[in-house]
């Protein structure tokens, strides 16, 4: 995605080399006319998925790898073949946290059209694994087998995540299909009634899931309350904002670093979190990331900042300054020093009392 920003210089800085290595691992073609391009990522993000339920051994794992692939990507296809029937041009990115599908029309589809695009993907998804579900049992599948492992895995990734995807939480599909709702019935302010409702369902759901002692789905909740907030910032900002002042996203992105260049990480924050709802691409999306772990670090939010750099595809590296920095906030010094070495080596002062600082904490 973009490219790397130095505190110091206001210049942009692209690591070319792992760069190129992440494409190069990166697998890329086109199905029904769709470009469709899958990430080194998501292969890691599948086998680690695997490791927490792994019983059936290497080829298990091959089954499960697959099975998640399809399931993405069938729910992905849903998403854009709906898409192009209202005259859009679909491409699709299967990245660390599932699946992206983008447009290559910038214009907003009216809310009834967005309704229809969200839910294509969840619904897929429920027949297939209902179907999954229909035939393991009317074949008989002996338990245990491969076989019945297989189908275990197509009715958990395609029903389990399909029906999960319809919970009205922002960004899942169930939260844009309440949100393209909310529009129906109030065009201006629909996508912060749903940001509202998507706060109180992750709070009952948080609730729950501490209760049960769920602890991975109650990390997912924080992630997604995360998501919510950035989209409630966003409405909360354009209501705020006098007509025509809505920006595009170079005088927004132009806006973001001339706030990183005036220390003011409340601004740079605003603009990233609007850049992130108006990405079209992973490149646009890394750098909108990126320029927001600036401005929580600058805010005094390491833990936000982190948070911030790991939502990056991966297909780039962050700015060694910055990550470095945001570790020895952490409390990390030591893995902070080889960062801050490199970086040291491009000059600036900013990266260069973050090496002093990190390397008095490494030693204390």
């Amino acid at each position: 995605m973009p490219k790397n920003h130095g505190a110091t210089s206001g210049k942009h800085w692209s690591p070319t080399q792992p760069r190129t290595i992440f494409r190069a691992m990166s697998i890329q073609f086109s199905l029904f006319r769709i470009p469709i391009r899958i990430h080194l990522w998501f292969w890691l993000m599948a086998l680690w998925l695997w490791t927490l339920n792994s019983e059936q051994g290497w080829a298990g794992l091959l089954i499960w790898v697959l099975v998640v692939f399809q399931g993405i990507l069938m729910h992905e296809l849903g998403h854009a073949i709906v898409g192009r029937v209202f005259g859009r041009q679909p491409r699709i990115e299967l990245i660390a946290l599932g699946g992206l599908t983008w447009w290559e029309q910038q214009e907003q589809m009216s809310p009834g059209r967005s309704l229809m695009v969200s839910a294509a993907g969840p619904a897929v998804g429920i027949f297939i694994g209902s179907l999954a579900l229909v035939l393991m049992d009317v074949l008989r599948i002996p338990d245990p087998s491969l076989a019945r492992y297989a189908f275990r895995s197509l009715i958990f990734v395609n029903l389990g995540w399909g029906i999960l995807n319809l919970l009205p939480v922002l960004p899942l599909d169930g939260g844009n299909i309440v949100a393209s709702l909310m529009e129906l019935v109030s065009p201006s302010r629909g996508r912060l009634l749903a940001c509202y409702i998507s706060f109180g369902v992750i709070g009952v759901l948080f609730a729950v899931t501490v209760t049960f002692q769920q602890y991975p789905m109650t990390i997912l909740l924080f992630l997604l309350a995360f998501s919510t907030y950035q989209s409630f910032r966003i409405e909360r900002q354009r209501l705020a904002s006098p007509p025509g002042e809505i920006m595009e996203t170079p005088s927004l992105t132009r806006r973001a670093f001339e706030a990183l260049e005036r220390g003011d990480g409340e601004g740079v924050v605003q603009a990233a979190s609007e850049l992130i709802a108006k990405a079209d691409s992973t490149e646009q999306l890394d750098e909108a990331f990126h320029l927001l772990a600036w401005g929580r670090l600058i805010n005094g939010e390491p833990g936000e900042a982190h948070q911030a750099l790991t939502s990056m595809s991966g297909e780039r590296s962050a700015d060694p300054a910055l990550e470095g920095a945001v570790l020895v906030e952490l409390g990390k010094p030591a893995d902070a020093v080889p960062l801050l070495e490199e970086a040291c080596e491009r000059g600036g002062d900013f990266a260069q009392a973050y090496y002093v600082r990190a390397l008095r904490d490494k030693n204390s």
